[in-house]
């Protein structure tokens, strides 16, 4: 594999990282009448055949001067093809073009009479001992590869390689680990005017990550192919796509097996029919280390659509609004390792390329590739407007220019609110009322008069939790979705009611070993793992316990009620178990004082079981923080 020697000798080192079911859209053969059991790798289509690099050759000149991870030098080679899709046996290229060390990844200009590759430098090692790539042209005269010029933008203290042009010669596309990118190796693009060469230019995140990016290829319909290790994906370097408009690069799509696999995938190009092309990989079955295969694509290619937000009441763009978008349940591009459920939606990996995380830039002109036939989800969410999730054709957005979402600011209506006993239907006075807007995350809170009631002014379709509570009841907790206000009606009133509770597990009790305490005043978000800002009064407490007395030491349990399957609240009850744990050491204390236990439903405290009808009150006595003494040796300690 022709790569900076600096990387080369990690070429192997990866594992698998998920397993992905084949597309079924491409069909992968192996290249036997070229392959060897040496690297062969990097097939170019070129003249009614591929020009190609391989170490087949052995070329050697000192034993020092050999590669340090083959013991061999590649050189390129090109081999016609015949009617029939068969390879005559390859030659080695003419001219100057094979020269001391590595020389490889073609890529040619139109009229096909220049070659730009890449080539180890010939000025020897770097001044960190490293012998980089560079990037050169030769010319076709007379038969043979000659006049090779090394391009301006080389640098002789980082690589510069793995060359791609685009099919009117304008814009080049390359690999290097210059400074100032993203990773180790990003990959750049440099325009050509004339016979002049411009600044080259990083083509950002959409492309490059915290990895390295390499082996570049652009289609005729400017699609741009490389392999990462960066990405999420399947391990190893993986092949992704993005569609580029000039220099900007659109979200990127991880392509699926065949052509990815659990080891290393690049060199990805098609002819100019982008429906077929070759690919090198190392993976088991070939004949030699990298091996070229042959694929066929009888699916659908993905288009550009553009996406933007506006304001659905004035129509004015909105370029601060957060976006997501990704492929629906189903979908062979962008395959996603979790089945989404809406109960779930905070466990899905959305697939990279999908997500446009923070503020959308250039008034919100989002590039996505979508796929014609599929369907996606579009999520938005911006402060001062109602979130929005649609689900939406490949057509649709496609139809027009720009796919716009509209979002709109809430209206309000007035809130009113009952706080009663349970017990007795009574109105409690100075019960204290907590309301998280989930649209804005914002927490509100209010005090009942002495009919019971608070008011507060509520924004229309939003979710809203409430929270009602007040000393010797127990609390009363309510979801209101999404399309349960009418913001037609004047107002709207939602009764809470209180029950009275029995005393305390605990009461100021002696602590010991075995002691169990109730913690009254840890709240999470509903159906959310994390523990809100306002909501750890008691874990404070128990912080300023495990300060005080140093050999004490707890396991912390959290309980569910019984909606939802067993498994989720298991999963939810141990991750809520380890928030709370997360909060006390953040505090301070030592981990290794602190246990998590998730009980999930297992033990209920009540009647409310799978399938029992009850109310949210009666439920929520099931949803509980808990801490049990594991290790105390001071006496006479009290909660």
């Amino acid at each position: 594999m022709l790569l900076p020697a600096a990387w080369a000798g990690a070429q192997h080192a990866y594992s698998a990282k998920m397993q992905v079911p084949p597309s079924g859209n491409y069909v992968l053969n192996n290249v036997e009448d070229i392959n060897t059991q040496y690297l062969d790798y990097c097939a170019v289509p070129y003249n009614n055949g591929i020009m190609f690099t391989s170490a087949r050759g052995g070329k050697r000149v000192f034993v020092c001067d050999q590669d340090l991870v083959t013991g061999r030098y590649s050189d390129l080679y090109f081999a016609k093809e015949d009617a029939e899709g068969r390879f005559f046996s390859p030659d080695m290229v003419r001219g100057g073009i094979n020269g001391k060390y590595h020389d490889g990844a073609p890529t040619f200009t139109p009229d096909g009479k220049t070659m730009i590759f890449s080539r180890n430098s010939g000025a020897g090692p770097n001044t960190l001992g490293v012998i980089d790539l560079k990037t050169y042209t030769s010319k076709w005269e007379d038969g043979k590869w000659e006049d090779v010029q090394a391009l301006p933008f080389n640098n002789d203290n980082y690589s510069t390689c793995h060359p791609t042009l685009t099919a009117d010669g304008k814009i080049l596309f390359f690999s290097s680990n210059r400074p100032g990118g993203y990773g180790g190796m990003d990959i750049y693009a440099v325009t050509k005017d004339g016979d002049k060469w411009g600044v080259p230019v990083n083509l950002g995140p959409n492309v490059n990550s915290n990895g390295d990016e390499i082996f570049p290829f652009v289609t005729a319909s400017n699609t741009l192919y490389f392999s990462s290790d960066g990405k999420q994906g399947m391990g190893g370097l993986d092949v992704f796509s993005v569609m580029m408009i000039g220099m900007e690069a659109s979200q990127s799509l991880r392509l699926p097996a065949p052509i990815n696999s659990a080891h290393d995938d690049f060199a990805f190009t098609s002819d100019k029919t982008e429906f077929k092309g070759y690919l090198t990989s190392d993976r088991p079955g070939g004949k030699g280390q990298d091996d070229i295969y042959h694929w066929d694509f009888n699916g659908v290619r993905p288009v550009l659509a553009s996406v933007c937000v506006v304001d659905k009441v004035t129509g004015a763009r909105i370029d601060d609004a957060e976006l997501k978008i990704r492929p629906a349940e189903g979908s062979t591009w962008g395959y996603n390792d979790n089945q989404y459920s809406p109960e779930q939606e905070y466990v899905v990996l959305y697939t990279e390329g999908f997500s446009v995380k923070g503020p959308i830039s250039k008034s919100c002109e989002v590039k996505v590739p979508v796929v014609p036939g599929e369907n996606y989800y579009i999520e938005v969410s911006k402060d001062g407007y109602q979130p929005v999730r649609l689900l939406v054709t490949s057509t649709e957005m496609m139809a027009t220019a720009e796919y716009l979402v509209p979002i709109e600011a809430p209206r309000a209506v007035t809130f009113t609110g009952v706080v009663r006993n349970r017990a007795t239907d009574s109105p409690l006075e100075g019960s204290t009322v907590r309301i998280l807007n989930k649209c804005t995350n914002k927490v509100e809170e209010y005090s009942t008069s002495s009919n019971g009631s608070f008011t507060f002014p509520l924004d229309c379709r939003c979710e809203y939790e409430v929270l009602a509570q007040k000393s010797g009841f127990a609390k009363h907790e309510k979801l209101w979705k999404t399309g349960e206000i009418n913001c037609d009606d004047k107002g709207t009133t939602i009764s809470m009611y209180l029950s009275p509770e029995a005393p305390a597990k605990v009461e100021r009790a002696e602590l010991e070993v075995g002691t169990v305490i109730e913690l009254e005043n840890v709240y999470y978000d509903y159906n959310k793992f994390f523990i809100r800002k306002d909501a750890a009064v008691d874990l404070d407490h128990v912080v300023e316990l495990m300060k005080k007395y140093p050999t004490l030491e707890i396991e912390l349990g959290s309980h569910t009620d019984a909606r939802g399957s067993d498994q989720y609240n298991e999963w939810l009850s141990q991750q809520r178990a380890e928030a709370a744990v997360k909060y006390i050491v953040s505090k301070g204390i030592a981990k290794r004082r602190l246990t998590a236990r998730g009980y999930g439903e297992t033990q209920l405290t009540n009647h409310c079981a799978n399938g029992v009808e009850c109310d949210d009150a009666t439920h929520e006595q099931n949803r509980r923080t808990e801490i049990k003494i594991t290790r105390l040796e001071e006496k006479g300690v009290r909660y």
